[in-house]
């Protein structure tokens, strides 16, 4: 027998009853709170990291025993409006070098250490696409003003973020700021005659070295305080820096963690399903 629509009955109507449903599949237990990690640091961002790390505390730590041999800014019998302990010495157990010209070898062949190494790692977030990341954006005043608030406990939920939250990315974008106003200072004082245009740039030689000693110190507090951060907010980001692999739902932002905060906490959970609200 055929339908009006030409297709026979018998194929329009099965006679086998319906399958039965299999209902929601179940889920495995803890398997919304196994790790998903991710790439998150390419092999030459993490050997450039670890370069600096050694590169900067030679040129540090150098630096210190040379600003020992002649430890003020203005020449004897002036004065200088900026530093308030002319005359006395760094520790010597913060130094490095033994004596003045050794100190010179250690930081002028850790210099060339580290611009290698800077250079490498500035061509690479280049070619790779990565400065998107750190360089400043319309809007980062306000994010920073939000994570201030967030670490201050003004304000309830951790801002949402990418891969660096607002605080980071200025510090991270800073610090080659730093590095180009070391260079350029290191060889004013270096060179302060033969080299007489970059000396002039900071007025004269005094302040040179006064410029190069300070943004010394910035670049040390970011560091330092990069350290910080990371063993009292972030301790899941060393595995990122040792392997390249990070567990986003160990994020800060999931962990809605400060210093010293949920540090090691699981990711919070909204009783009602939804999304917390800032």
């Amino acid at each position: 027998m055929t339908i009006p629509s030409g297709t026979s009955l018998g194929d329009a109507v099965d006679p086998r009853p319906p399958a039965p449903n299999p209902g929601p599949i179940a889920e495995v237990p803890g398997a919304a709170e196994r790790p998903h990690p991710v790439a998150r640091h390419h092999w030459i961002v993490r050997l450039t990291h670890c370069v600096n790390v050694v590169a900067l505390g030679l040129m540090i730590a150098s630096g210190l025993r040379i600003f020992n041999a002649y430890p003020a800014f203005a020449r004897r019998g002036e004065s200088f409006c900026c530093y308030p302990f002319p005359g006395k010495p760094i520790p010597e157990a913060l130094t490095f070098g033994g004596w003045l010209a050794g100190a010179r070898n250690w930081h002028f062949a850790a210099m060339w250490l580290l611009f290698a190494n800077g250079f490498v790692y500035l061509a690479f977030i280049y070619l790779h696409g990565e400065w998107r990341d750190l360089v400043p954006r319309r809007g980062d005043a306000r994010d920073m003003w939000e994570m201030v608030k967030f670490y201050l406990f003004a304000r309830r939920e951790h801002p949402h973020q990418g891969k660096h939250n607002a605080l980071q990315k200025s510090a991270y974008f800073a610090m080659p700021v730093l590095g180009v106003v070391l260079v350029l200072s290191g060889l004013a004082i270096w060179k302060p005659v033969t080299l007489w245009f970059v000396t002039a740039l900071f007025v004269n030689y005094k302040w040179a070295r006064f410029v190069h000693f300070l943004a010394m110190a910035l670049l040390l507090l970011l560091a330092l305080v990069h350290v910080f951060m990371v063993f009292t907010v972030d301790p899941y980001s060393l595995r990122a820096i040792i392997t390249g692999w990070y567990d986003r739902a160990r994020s800060p932002e999931a962990r809605n963690a400060r210093p010293f905060y949920h540090v090691f906490g699981a990711p919070p959970s909204s009783p009602s399903g939804e999304p917390p609200r800032p």
